[in-house]
């Protein structure tokens, strides 16, 4: 299952003349594409484009052969969501990012955290279909939403730090699962567009009004 990190950037017109290429070292940065972001979930506030490619980075190790690892990158322009994707166990994303920043002539920066208001975020998980598991930070310790001794449900929501949470969604008949923890998403679907509509919800929900 892909693992989908979520971040804010800053954009900017990209110059007139493409930047200059360099020695990247073990990166190599795709080609980036663009097009239209095409609505998927009702009342979608954005009329933007995205910006997509892939960064392939060349793993070296003192003990295995090494490996070439995949990842997948877009950047949209109205939001300002900058989201990486890949699927393989990875100690940090930061050192990618930069390589990702200075390469794509539309983004002047891309910051360390996605900076979610809480009351945001509960409100996207409140759209889910069906809550599976919400856990919030309760004295320190991870606790679930609808058990903290003496605090009813609905006083919790909207008032407690989310720490993670999993929740189901249905769309036409298209079941979709998704996992949140610290601004990473995973998305569990069949359907081709499932990633694409929980971005997009997380966008009207979240993003929308934020900047």
């Amino acid at each position: 299952m892909a693992i989908t990190n979520l971040r804010r950037a800053a954009g900017m017109e990209p110059p007139e003349e493409p930047p200059v290429q360099r020695d990247s070292g073990p990166f190599e940065i795709s080609d980036i594409e663009s097009s239209p972001v095409k609505p998927l979930v009702e009342r979608y506030p954005f009329e933007q484009y995205k910006h997509e490619g892939t960064l392939i980075y060349d793993e070296e190790s003192s003990y295995t052969p090494g490996r070439s690892i995949n990842v997948d990158f877009e950047y949209r322009d109205g939001s300002n969501l900058f989201i990486v994707e890949y699927k393989t166990d990875l100690s940090s994303t930061e050192r990618l990012v930069r390589e990702i920043e200075t390469a794509v002539p539309q983004i002047e920066r891309i910051y360390r955290n996605l900076h979610a208001a809480e009351d945001a975020l509960w409100r996207f998980l409140e759209s889910a279909d069906r809550i599976l598991e919400i856990n919030v930070l309760v004295n320190g310790k991870e606790t679930p939403y609808d058990e903290i001794e003496g605090v009813p449900r609905e006083d919790v929501i909207g008032n407690y730090a989310i720490e993670n949470a999993i929740v189901g969604l249905n769309h036409q008949g298209n079941n979709i699962t998704v996992h949140y923890e610290h601004g990473t998403l995973q998305i569990e679907s069949d359907w081709e567009q499932g990633t694409e509509f929980v971005i997009q919800l997380f966008e009207r929900e979240i993003l929308h009004g934020s900047k």
